[in-house]
């Protein structure tokens, strides 16, 4: 967060934060519910973003890219694939099925819109199998079911498949171009994507949360409340922050701890200077320190921590010590107490940070395990094949209510089916944590 002046003066600043809005949305909330680490799915309408949160923080990057354009501001690590609602299904010169990355938009929008849309999207699957109610925002937007149907039907035709089959597998391959993105920010970062739930928001975010537990193997799915608004909630809960950097390209043996300490006295003074220009009195802002290296001869750096106090020999000692533990949890190896591989520095960062009232998240009281108050009713619903499934009201649970799938669950801005095989409970803070039943 910060005010328009300060962007005005570092416009670069802006790039991505409405999915970062939604990863530090998604962090604050599972904080609260005991989950430090977890993987965010921010579903859309057009893309899905994903990204890591460990122990409470986004991971962070200074290797973003726009298009061509390298970033090498600290950003939030964030992977977007077109996955979303309105992405399209598509027929290959192969002949084979395709999904996205182009998409329907909002206008003319899927075909169950009613505004014109000529191509199935992911939404129309979703809605002729049952799978989302045959309307949107509480009843506020009917939807045409019968036109996503009938072109469904034709691409079935097309493609030699089924009606069933057509739908359910533009899902599934919506479900595997978003767990393939989960892997890029996960397996490729050297993490164990099984070691992680799974925080799913957005309007369509958490549609596909069955299938990708079982996709990825991953231990549970957390859905907020309101999870279309989690980004916005998720301004509500970032400090003000201002970003400097300083390059020095020297290696570790010839760093003269008085350039350190030069460095970041300057960059210190920078950031708090920002900070008082938002409002922040003497005392009030912190500064947090951090370093990008290398081992020499690589193109790319690892950031780290750095400690606070005097940047002497043993501050030197201590930020090398965390590089080498970095490159080798990214990488699975590092060259410690190799001479044959010095380590180079190469940037030294200053994040000045101001911090907010954050918002508080209330406990609910305890209910009677009995979800049958929230049922509305059944409806055909297709997941291995059609069955009467009930249908329940998100805002009618309580914590302790435990739900089996198949079933579907219902809310303003979202739409949660649940597979056969799979449970979701309401906590205390009024999220639904979905788990299987049996793991293979």
């Amino acid at each position: 967060v910060l005010s328009a002046e300060e962007v005005a003066r570092q416009p670069i600043t802006t790039v991505l934060s409405g999915p970062a809005a939604g990863a530090l949305g998604a962090a604050f909330v599972v904080a609260h519910s005991g989950h430090g680490s977890v993987v965010t799915l921010d579903g859309g309408g057009t893309s899905t973003d994903v990204a890591v949160v460990l122990d409470g923080e986004p991971t962070l990057t200074t290797e973003g890219t726009i298009g061509r354009h390298p970033v090498k501001i600290p950003m939030i690590d964030i992977v977007t694939v077109g996955a979303g609602g309105g992405s399209v299904a598509w027929r290959s010169p192969e002949g084979a099925l395709k999904v996205g990355p182009r998409s329907a938009g909002a206008d003319p929008g899927p075909l169950c819109y009613g505004r014109g849309g000529t191509e199935v999207t992911v939404t129309d699957a979703h809605a002729v199998l049952g799978r989302i109610p045959p309307h949107l925002l509480g009843g506020e937007v009917p939807l045409d079911v019968d036109a996503a149907a009938a072109g469904v039907d034709a691409l079935a035709k097309e493609l030699g498949l089924t009606f069933e089959r057509a739908a359910a597998g533009v899902l599934e391959i919506s479900a595997w171009n978003q767990a393939n993105a989960i892997r890029q920010i996960t397996v490729k970062r050297g993490l164990d994507v099984r070691d992680y739930p799974l925080v799913a928001f957005g309007g369509s975010g958490p549609l596909l949360a069955c299938r990708l537990l079982d996709v990825l193997g991953m231990p549970a799915a957390v859905v907020p409340e309101n999870p279309g608004n989690l980004s916005a909630f998720g301004l509500l809960t970032v400090d003000v922050k201002n970003d400097y950097v300083r390059t020095r390209v020297v290696r570790d043996a010839e760093l003269d701890p008085a350039l350190l300490a030069g460095v970041y006295a300057d960059l210190e003074e920078e950031a708090m200077g920002a900070l008082a220009l938002e409002g922040f009195g003497p005392g009030e802002g912190r500064v947090a320190r951090s370093a990008d290296l290398r081992y020499y001869g690589q193109a790319f750096e690892v950031r780290v921590p750095a400690p606070a106090g005097e940047p002497d020999d043993a501050f030197r000692a201590e930020v090398v010590r965390r590089f080498h533990d970095a490159h080798e949890s990214l990488y699975g190896y590092c060259y410690r107490d190799d001479p044959r591989h010095p380590v180079e520095w190469v940037n030294l960062r200053v994040s000045g940070i101001g911090p907010i009232a954050r918002p508080r998240l209330p406990e609910r009281p305890q209910g009677d395990g009995d979800p049958s108050r929230a049922r509305t009713g059944t409806r055909p619903v297709y997941f291995d094949g059609w069955e009467d499934t009930p249908v329940y009201r998100r805002e009618r649970l309580a914590p302790g209510d435990a739900i089996e799938g198949p079933a579907v669950i219902e809310e303003f801005g979202s739409t949660i089916p649940l597979h056969p095989g799979f449970t979701a409970e309401l906590d205390r803070h009024g999220n639904l944590v979905i788990t299987a039943n049996t793991r293979a």
